[in-house]
């Protein structure tokens, strides 16, 4: 016959000031769910063309309302430092998807530079060639 287990103390612990990560700290978890949120809700929307806008928002979204990153116009996330942890692109297959960034890497706090503007002509040759795959 086994033992009876006893009950194990489960109340929370409280960790003191100054010890631990602090709240303001973005923990690896929360830039985790930002990435798969983001790229997710892009690619089930199916939108064209990056909006930083948008993607601001679905960030804040998947934060409870939060602001603890920011998006620049080229797809770069930044933290609340401003290094940048992450990328967002879209594939040649138009397939949105993000990737992780070392925060610590020299010059992570450079913005990730816009697309250049496409002349009427690309615009169409690009329309033709997305929506012909």
């Amino acid at each position: 016959m086994l033992p009876k287990c006893q009950r194990l103390n489960t109340r929370p612990i409280r960790l003191e000031s100054g010890r631990g990560k602090t709240h303001d700290m973005s923990t690896e978890v929360e830039i985790e769910r930002v990435l798969a949120t983001v790229t997710a809700t892009l690619n089930d929307h199916k939108l064209e063309h990056f909006e930083a806008s948008r993607v601001q928002e679905i960030i804040a979204a998947a934060l409870g309302g939060e602001q603890r990153f920011r998006v620049d116009g080229g797809g770069g996330l930044h933290d609340e430092a401003g290094a940048r942890i992450g990328a967002i692109r879209r594939t040649d297959s138009g397939e949105w998807i993000t990737e992780r960034q070392n925060p610590a890497a020299a010059r992570s706090d450079t913005a990730i530079p816009g697309p250049p503007p496409q002349g009427k002509l690309r615009k169409l040759l690009t329309k033709l060639r997305v929506g012909g795959a």
